[in-house]
């Protein structure tokens, strides 16, 4: 992994207000950590980079230790947990940039007569 990525409170505090209307895309079963539930972790953290969370894996101490095993092999952080839901964010390393469509604007030109065509409808 390249260098450590360093998140700060504020930065944490904008995660989990954006973490707040996801729905937890991931679910730890009774199974327990699996490969097959790590590569859906690794596939969902290359797709959303923020990512809710649900442990149904037993007790308190279960559940710690599959979030420490988690954050540990996918090199995420730890933004919130509550109850047996986790949010984790690993930063994309090829993260692509979309770039909004800009509207173009036609302005009439002064001192030209409007025509039927671009009068404004009634």
């Amino acid at each position: 992994m390249a260098a450590e990525v360093i998140l700060h409170q504020q930065q944490k505090r904008k995660l989990r207000t954006l973490a707040h209307t996801l729905k937890p895309v991931v679910t730890v079963g009774g199974a327990g950590l699996t490969a097959a539930v790590l590569n859906e972790i690794e596939l969902s953290l290359d797709h959303h980079e923020l990512l809710k969370i649900k442990l149904g894996c037993g007790d308190k101490a279960a559940r710690i230790q599959v979030r420490e095993q988690i954050c540990g092999e996918m090199g995420a952080h730890l933004i919130q947990e509550i109850g047996a839901v986790i949010v984790i964010f690993r930063k994309q390393v090829s993260a692509k940039k979309i770039k909004p469509k800009k509207k173009v604007l036609t302005k009439r030109q002064p001192g030209k007569a409007r025509t039927a065509d671009s009068q404004p409808r009634r």
